[in-house]
């Protein structure tokens, strides 16, 4: 199984905090963010004061400026040549469930590992079940699949990445300016064409005997 982060590892940036200035929740978002950064609160309760902020916006609206956000060349090539190869590929992400949805509808992932944020008629609701650590959710994910840990690719960007990267077979940090992110990760590198991971996904199952699928 290969499992990707999504921002900065499929989108080039941030997406819902891209998008939150277009939606008018910008400096409310960066806020949280901020001090989330020094502290003041938990991952958790940032992510779930920040999806707060989208209760009663249109789903359509927001997944229109999601679509306006720059993302990595040959995202459906790469998805389409994992697939071939006869390995799962998924999403492991803290970003809301309607987010990986759309990136599954329009790439062809197998599935996701997500923070929870309903909408209802088209509507975000306040049902929402942040996800701040990605590590047990893909424990979880892992479980109900019957995929051993140990044949798990992950691909990251963030510090998030660090502990889904320390309980995975393999892991690569793409495009990470995060030294401890570098440091944690089997291989790191540096490109705007997924189609790069690809590749070394294919040559490093060639070379060893870490088998994926």
């Amino acid at each position: 199984m290969v499992s990707f982060d999504v921002d900065k590892t499929l989108f080039r940036k941030p997406a819902l905090t891209t998008v939150a200035r277009a939606l008018g929740i910008g400096e409310k978002w960066d806020a949280l963010d901020e001090m989330e950064r020094k502290k003041r609160i938990t991952i958790g309760q940032c992510l779930l004061s920040q999806y707060k902020l989208l209760i009663g916006m249109s789903l359509q609206d927001i997944l229109r400026e999601v679509g306006k956000v720059e993302m990595m060349r040959n995202i459906r090539e790469t998805v389409d040549k994992l697939l071939g190869f006869g390995v799962q590929v998924i999403l492991t992400t803290d970003n809301p469930d309607f987010l990986c949805q759309y990136l599954v509808e329009r790439f062809g992932f197998n599935g996701y590992v997500s923070s929870k944020v309903a909408a209802k008629s088209g509507v975000i609701t306040d049902d929402i079940e942040p996800l701040p650590d990605k590590r047990l959710g893909i424990r979880k994910y892992c479980a109900w699949m019957s995929v051993p840990l140990s044949k798990v690719v992950h691909v990251g960007e963030l510090l998030n990445d660090v502990p889904v990267f320390r309980v995975v077979g393999y892991s690569i940090a793409l495009n990470t300016s995060i030294d401890k992110v570098r440091k944690t990760a089997n291989h790191q590198m540096e490109t705007d064409n997924l189609l790069d991971v690809y590749q070394h996904i294919h040559s490093a199952m060639a070379a060893s005997p870490l088998s994926v699928n």
